[in-house]
């Protein structure tokens, strides 16, 4: 073969070439052209050879290897490009982080997918990962429950040092995991734990997700939360949550539950926000994957969302684990607290907020009034949460910064919610 006119580097991939198909994917690289090839693995289980372009993000199966097992895990056959596409837009860093422009541009990368495409897109959340076509690397070898990985990409992040970023190894976990905050993961001798900066100098923000994971842990129990507590980094104040898997489990969020109950086209599906329709659908959802007690398990999240003030939907709470190899699913513990008790609200200033009370209230009364009394609330006992205004208060208090009046709004709205969840338990809809 005519290997004239390649660069270098074209030269060798294209002397190592076995199939046709990998000399078309090639041809593409020398045109110019930027689709990846890979294929999807489940452990050491090949599920799809697939495309994707890291500009579009838009996967395209190229063929499948084991259609019982993606049809299990959500890839349907009705609409698997779709699907896939969905599930690797997961699998990175969220557009809305807020030091991604200073991370591309670090690495010299034009998207966020491209970057967990440059390691094998492995995460802390389940067993998925890529690998190129026809390699023979292995699971055990490379996954990050069992192997270490380079601590200095999430040091450098933590610090905010990104004029350093270069000289980091970009197979690790911070590449594959979702969310706008800034954060980073770090193995311990007592375990790997997950990292999250706060926003605000105050450390308001973290405020609220602590006092969301002191209400979730009050209302649902400590066996149904991650733990949070608050710390500090290089100055900045910080959260620091345990990971909530063991090597031998995977997690699903919320929109990957649809897809495995074959709801994938449902309306509802991941539109922003909690909504009885949703929580219905999710009780549906639950039930077609096996989820024991799925009415309460759906009234326990949408119940948090609702007391917490929750206006960030994250498809994460909605989610659920199971053992590697079996079928049995249960819901996933409640972890993601951020945006509890006014942070964010939805782009609205947390100044507006203390001078139009009256506005919020009204807000509040439309967003979080989802609840249904024919849900199982069989566990819920709202007097636990007696008093908790007082813990509100205590804790915005103390913090600098925020405007006059803030405790006492979110400190009342908190009040009226428990109210209306207390009605809700008694069989009163609204």
């Amino acid at each position: 073969m005519d290997f004239k006119g390649l660069s270098p580097e074209l030269q060798d991939k294209a002397r190592k070439c076995k199939t046709p198909e990998e000399v078309l994917a090639l041809a593409k690289e020398a045109r110019g052209e930027t689709l990846i090839r890979r294929t999807l693995m489940q452990r050491d289980q090949e599920l799809v050879d697939f495309e994707i372009d890291p500009a579009t993000g838009t996967a395209h199966v190229v063929e499948t290897h084991n259609n019982e097992l993606c049809t299990a895990i959500g890839l349907g056959t009705k609409n698997r490009d779709e699907m896939l596409t969905a599930l690797i837009q997961r699998r990175s860093m969220s557009r809305m982080r807020r030091d991604k422009s200073k991370i591309l541009a670090a690495f010299r990368a034009k998207s966020l997918l491209e970057l967990a495409f440059k390691g094998h897109g492995l995460s802390l959340s389940d067993q998925f990962w890529y690998r190129e076509p026809h390699s023979t690397e292995r699971w055990a070898d490379i996954n990050f429950f069992d192997n270490e990985w380079d601590p200095q990409f999430g040091s450098t992040i933590l610090r905010g040092d990104y004029a350093h970023l270069p000289d980091c190894a970009l197979d690790v976990p911070e590449v594959t995991t979702p969310g706008h905050a800034i954060k980073a993961w770090e193995r311990t001798s007592k375990g790997i734990y997950l990292i999250k900066t706060g926003e605000f100098p105050n450390g308001a923000e973290l405020i609220g997700a602590k006092l969301g994971f002191i209400l979730c842990s009050l209302l649902l129990g400590k066996d149904h939360c991650i733990p949070m507590e608050m710390t500090e980094r290089h100055g900045k104040p910080c959260s620091v949550s345990p990971l909530m898997l063991n090597s031998n489990e995977e997690f699903a969020d919320g929109n990957q539950v649809y897809a495995m109950a074959d709801m994938w086209d449902s309306p509802h599906l991941g539109k922003g926000s909690v909504t009885t329709e949703a929580c219905d659908e999710l009780i549906d959802a639950y039930t077609a994957i096996g989820v024991q007690d799925a009415s309460a398990q759906v009234a326990r999240r949408a119940c948090f969302f609702s007391l917490s003030l929750l206006l960030d939907y994250t498809s994460g709470n909605f989610g659920a684990i199971r053992a590697v190899g079996s079928n049995e699913w249960r819901v996933a513990p409640l972890f993601d607290y951020d945006g509890s008790f006014g942070f964010p609200f939805n782009g609205i200033s947390i100044a507006s907020l203390c001078e139009n009370p009256m506005f919020v209230q009204l807000l509040c009364a439309h967003r979080f009034a989802f609840l249904k009394s024919s849900w199982d609330w069989s566990w819920c006992d709202p007097h636990v949460l007696d008093g908790f205004e007082d813990t509100i208060m205590k804790a915005y208090s103390s913090c600098q910064g925020l405007p006059l009046g803030f405790a006492e709004l979110i400190s009342h709205l908190f009040v009226s919610q428990r109210d209306y969840v207390s009605k809700i338990v008694a069989g009163e809809e609204y």
